[in-house]
């Protein structure tokens, strides 16, 4: 207690040094809380645009050689993503796993838009279900015009606002609800793909940038067929009793031994089993490049990652399971990075202020030899002045920590009100939206007076070395 009183006392003696630290201490803890505050607001508010409106928390996709996008985007070779072939494996395991929310399959890629053989335009398209998309992302889709579409129509298209204002500079008469349009794109297997839908609507995503907005919804099967996978608009084919049988029992390597067979191998008998003779309706699993996940509010949806990435090695398609991030792409990667390179210069600059406070203390350690030798002369024991200085640092952080963190939230509350408008698409893209409204963070404010706390405490190790130094002989000579 005796320390703590000496050490306040201090601060008045030696005002100039403690404003000193002080303002060091201050200008510490308002950047770093104002710089915290800032990209955990783009960071969070770019994490629910994209979970709650694009790609849930988790998703699976298609083997790929490296992490894809929701919008289909991959730095691998395939020009079509692959489908997950055995997603009901997926869906059953997720079913099964109580912190699970949802999921919804998903498909993605690029269509060409026209009327007749004029194109008008093209943009990103999701092959959906559509109650099942709407159920899924239940706020972020807005019809402006027209209607949803029944879950057994189709073909259908729900345009969204710039798609149909891109269509509409082209067209000699306006697109709107009831009319048919050409969507065309080129599939890996089927070359060139042209269907004919039918514009049912026009919708609005509450929550995207200038990239997202352009998003067009069309029905699970027309897409199929724009990627060049099998579509069930037909049903499911009928096989008889020997094709099923040819298909189940298929082994290649006895191709190559009818090859070389001679005339007396065996020949079909020419009449066939009953059974061969019954038809068989053959089981197709829909073709889906994506399996969005949501997670329970409150769940650990990292386990859950490990796990689902467990289970797909266990499959072995060589399926991919990815975070949010992956799947936002280069935009959510971009704000990460901004994140880590902000603490690493946080770090940097922590030195240098830790060797500045440093420096201000070693000077006034020097400049109270003769006060801390008389304390040390009158039976004052190093654990003493020790805590002295210890409390003076404390004390200092402690004031110069509620001035900066005052300052740093009447700045966040004014930011809040006027926001912090995108320069430009990036940050439009990195703000989720054009307009950036910091909010104040608990943890931030938190991180950076602990960060103060302790770069004021390192600082002071040095000094407490010499002042501990101190004999009770300095009082002595005067010196």
């Amino acid at each position: 207690m005796i320390a703590a009183r000496l050490a306040w006392g201090n601060l008045g003696l030696h005002r100039r040094k403690s404003l000193l630290i002080g303002m060091i201490m201050g200008m510490g803890i308002l950047i770093l809380f104002l710089g915290n505050s800032l990209i955990e607001t783009a960071l969070s508010g770019l994490q629910r645009m994209f979970v709650q409106g694009y790609t849930g928390d988790l998703m699976v996709t298609g083997p790929t050689e490296f992490s894809t996008t929701v919008l289909g985007e991959t730095a691998g070779s395939e020009e079509v993503l692959p489908h997950i072939a055995q997603i009901k494996k997926y869906e059953d395991f997720l079913a099964s796993r109580s912190d699970v929310a949802s999921t919804l399959p998903l498909l993605s890629g690029q269509a060409s838009f026209g009327i007749g053989e004029t194109e008008l335009g093209s943009g990103y398209c999701f092959g959906v279900n559509v109650d099942d998309y709407r159920n899924f992302f239940p706020d972020n889709v807005t019809l402006v015009n027209g209607e949803w579409p029944a879950e057994s129509e189709g073909p259908w298209v729900l345009l969204s606002e710039p798609t149909l204002a891109l269509l509409n500079k082209s067209a000699s008469s306006p697109v709107g609800p009831g009319t048919k349009i050409i969507m065309t794109a080129l599939a890996n297997s089927a070359g060139t793909v042209i269907r004919e839908v039918t514009v049912k609507g026009v919708i609005k995503f509450n929550q995207s940038n200038q990239q997202l907005a352009g998003i067009t919804l069309v029905d699970a099967d027309t897409m199929r067929d724009l990627l060049g996978f099998a579509s069930l608009r037909d049903g499911s084919p009928v096989l008889s009793g020997q094709e099923a049988a040819f298909v189940t029992g298929f082994d290649p390597d006895s191709l190559f031994n009818d090859l070389f067979a001679g005339s007396g191998g065996a020949t079909e008998a020419p009449e066939q089993s009953a059974s061969s003779q019954t038809s068989v309706v053959a089981e197709v699993v829909p073709a889906w490049q994506f399996l969005l996940v949501r997670v329970k509010s409150g769940a650990n949806s990292s386990r859950l990652l490990s796990d689902l990435s467990v289970f797909s090695s266990q499959i072995g398609d060589g399926d991919r399971v990815q975070d949010w991030i992956a799947g936002a792409g280069k935009v959510a990667r971009t704000a990460v990075t901004i994140r880590l390179a902000f603490d690493l210069l946080v770090a940097v600059v922590a030195v240098v202020v830790v060797m500045i406070m440093m420096n201000v203390l070693i000077i006034s350690v020097n400049e109270r030899l003769y006060e801390i030798g008389t304390l040390r002369a009158i039976g004052a024991k190093r654990r003493v002045v020790r805590n002295m200085i210890l409390y003076e640092t404390t004390f200092l952080a402690l004031i110069a920590g509620a001035a900066g963190l005052l300052a740093g939230l009447v700045l966040l509350l004014i930011l809040g009100k006027i926001g912090i408008r995108a320069p430009n698409l990036f940050f439009e893209a990195l703000f989720g939206g054009q307009v950036l409204k910091p909010t104040v963070s608990g943890g931030a404010a938190i991180r950076a007076f602990l960060w103060i706390l302790a770069m004021g405490l390192g600082a002071s190790w040095y000094p407490t070395i010499v002042a501990l130094r101190i004999e009770p002989v300095v009082a002595m000579r005067g010196d």
